[in-house]
């Protein structure tokens, strides 16, 4: 049966089908049936009363490869990807994803474009991971060829200032950076400001930063080198240098690390809604007791962090505690988190934490009015404030690194001035 082909002349005249007889381009004569006016116009004019026709090129069905475009949804898989653009060849398709794609890394939002055959066979499979990286899938008679394509990636190294009116998020998003950048800062500084309890308005902040961009574009932001924090009458500045292992840190212009033992919080963005007391009403008991603990407010489900390095003692359900997680520290310290919805991914009883690392997920499990972390301290056995802990710095730099670590800050200050570095100097 003779494949249809799908006719249009200009506008004006009436489009119909008709059967293809032969292969390439086609050459067909069509009547115009408009107006007298729209044939002067649309066929070129012609005698009044007779029929005028014009040429148009039409290009079989045959002669087309539709393209397709389909994105990674929730609960989406490399099969259920491949089933769903390769039809029959799903299987083949897959096989070569599989070796290319990490499972683990198949985001939501990822892009797939592809390009369909005349019989409607996959040919060719783009899968877009981001601006810069992407892989390409061509169907050959020897089987599916690959190549993996990487933009080459430009750096710039910027400034960018600003003053918090509401919030840092806001005043890095004015200044030109965005939520990625000011939730680096916010890592950078998190064992010296709580932004939530500690950020005033007017705090102003400095940050010199790598940009990088792909084709022109931004593409997201690299190394931040330096950084300056005035928060209230304090000014806290940070530069980065790898510490005697290698590892990237950040320390003060005398040389000392701003990582310390503890976190300010467990929660990286929440609200105190009860403090440390010996004498607080309990919502739930209806009378006055010792409250050893501070309460953050915060959605069921929000990321509890370990706010200092050790090992878990406790990881189970404790009566009016709900669930709950204890992790011993070094120096006699103890930390307890508690009304867990549920527990961090590996954490059980006797494994090493780290600190950041997720231990549970925000709950009202327990004794509890509502969602909330009850974070609680010992030390040497003894409840205190985990609002005024006085945290010690971890491992200072080596004499003859600190040394080196002070050239390269006194050339890094310049930047966070705004100035030129000093002739000579190494960054």
């Amino acid at each position: 049966m003779e494949a249809p082909l799908t006719v249009r002349g200009p506008v004006g005249t009436r489009s119909r089908e008709l059967p293809s007889r032969t292969p390439g381009n086609i050459t067909i004569w069509v009547v115009c049936l408009a107006t007298t006016a729209m044939m002067a116009v649309g066929c070129g004019g012609g005698t009044s009363g007779a029929a005028a026709t014009q040429p148009i090129i039409v290009h079989p069905l045959a002669q087309f490869h539709q393209p397709v475009r389909t994105f990674v949804f929730s609960g989406d898989t490399i099969e259920s990807m491949s089933r769903r653009l390769a039809g029959d060849d799903w299987v083949a398709w897959r096989d070569v994803l599989v070796e290319e794609i990490d499972a683990k890394k198949l985001l939501p939002g990822t892009e797939f474009r592809g390009v369909l055959s005349p019989g409607g066979r996959l040919e060719t499979l783009k899968v877009i991971f981001d601006r810069r990286n992407e892989l390409h899938l061509t169907a050959t008679t020897g089987g599916i060829f690959r190549e993996r394509v990487e933009r080459p990636l430009t750096t710039e190294v910027i400034r960018l200032e600003g003053v918090v009116e509401s919030s840092l998020f806001g005043a890095v998003e004015t200044a030109g950076g965005g939520a990625e950048l000011a939730v680096r800062m916010a890592q950078i500084y998190q064992w010296d400001i709580d932004f939530l309890r500690d950020l005033r308005k007017g705090d102003r902040f400095v940050v010199v930063v790598d940009r990088q961009t792909v084709d022109g574009e931004f593409f997201g932001w690299g190394t931040i080198f330096a950084t300056r924090f005035v928060n209230g009458k304090r000014t806290l500045d940070a530069v980065v240098y790898p510490d005697d292992d290698g590892r990237l840190g950040y320390y003060d212009l005398n040389g000392h690390p701003l990582r310390k033992q503890f976190l300010r919080s467990p929660l990286k963005f929440s609200r105190v809604t009860s403090r440390f007391s010996m004498n607080r009403y309990h919502p739930v008991l209806k009378r006055r007791m010792p409250h050893s603990g501070v309460d953050y407010g915060a959605p069921v489900g929000t990321p509890v962090h370990a706010t200092s390095d050790g090992t878990v003692t406790r990881a189970g359900r404790n009566g009016g505690a709900g669930n709950m997680v204890t992790v011993r520290h070094t120096n006699g310290y103890e930390t307890n988190y508690l009304h867990l919805s549920r527990y961090g991914k590996g954490v059980r009883r006797g494994v090493r934490v780290s600190q950041g690392q997720v231990i549970g997920y925000v709950g009202s499990t327990g004794l509890s009015t509502g969602p909330h972390l009850d974070y609680r301290v010992k030390l040497n056995g003894r409840w205190i404030n985990p609002l005024t802990i006085s945290s010690p710095p971890v491992k200072p730099l080596a004499e003859e690194r600190l040394q080196r670590y002070l050239a390269h800050a006194l050339a890094v200050l310049s930047l966070i001035e705004g100035e030129p570095p000093p002739v000579g100097a190494r960054c």
